[in-house]
């Protein structure tokens, strides 16, 4: 999916859990750089594939995210998701066995599940948080019959597992990200709360936490609240975001 695509789903995004409603002005104001017939084309076919919902009883149309539309970002971006908010640490183990002689030695299967946010244990060893999903489990069932071993955990016995599932999925790393763009979204919030309206640098500042922001979830294994519970939920940074073009 093409960037400015994410950037609009992603301010569509209910994340209070109330459906978000924007005109073509504050998606102009999210997308700067694009004309306004480049934007009127994304959300075309945005709507096209049915990832949005609009509303055309007033003279400026208003766009929302429908639900398949919120489906398909939560796969994109799992830690939006709910059921990751919910998970209490039990794992699906990966085990791979003999390679197929469409994939020698693994190669595609080992990226594939590092881009659908499985951790890698060691070279044969992956693990996914909860129950594989099912884009993972349709790529098993087509390619990787006899060639891979799906266990399920749901106890870890032995050994810290704060200490190896932070190393491996760079959990601190995580962490320190969102808490500095958390930090430069309050300050954002405050000075326009008090301005009511950006200077250069403070737009720029804000496009920069966006893209950082972006960066961060592509990420995310949706792993970071269970063992920082500290840390704000990528949700509650999301609104601080849509706050800023709200305000």
């Amino acid at each position: 999916m093409k960037e400015n695509s994410k950037k609009i789903l992603l301010f569509l995004y209910p994340s209070n859990d109330k459906p978000i409603w924007l005109d073509l002005a504050r998606l102009q104001e999210l997308l700067p750089h694009l004309s306004p017939a480049g934007l009127q084309s994304s959300l075309f076919l945005l709507d096209k594939k049915d990832l949005l919902r609009i509303d055309k009883t007033q003279s400026q149309w208003k766009y929302s995210l429908s639900s398949y539309g919120q489906s398909q970002l939560e796969e994109l971006f799992p830690a939006l998701s709910a059921n990751h908010e919910q998970w209490r640490g039990d794992w699906s183990i990966l085990v791979f066995l003999q390679a197929p002689k469409t994939d020698a030695n693994f190669r595609y299967l080992r990226s594939y599940l590092t881009q659908n946010k499985a951790v890698a244990l060691t070279r044969a060893v992956y693990l996914y948080p909860g129950e594989i999903s099912l884009r993972i489990k349709e790529e098993l069932q087509k390619s990787y019959k006899n060639a891979v071993l799906v266990l399920k955990a749901t106890d870890w016995l032995f050994g810290d597992d704060f200490k190896v599932i932070g190393q491996k999925a760079g959990l601190h790393d995580l962490f320190e990200l969102y808490s500095s763009i958390s930090k430069e979204l309050d300050r954002l919030i405050s000075i326009k709360e008090n301005e009511k309206s950006f200077m250069k640098q403070e737009k720029s500042s804000f496009f920069s936490a966006l893209n950082r922001f972006l960066g961060v979830l592509e990420i995310d294994t949706s792993l970071l609240t269970y063992y920082f519970p500290e840390v704000e939920s990528p949700k509650k940074i999301l609104a601080k975001l849509q706050n800023l073009l709200r305000i």
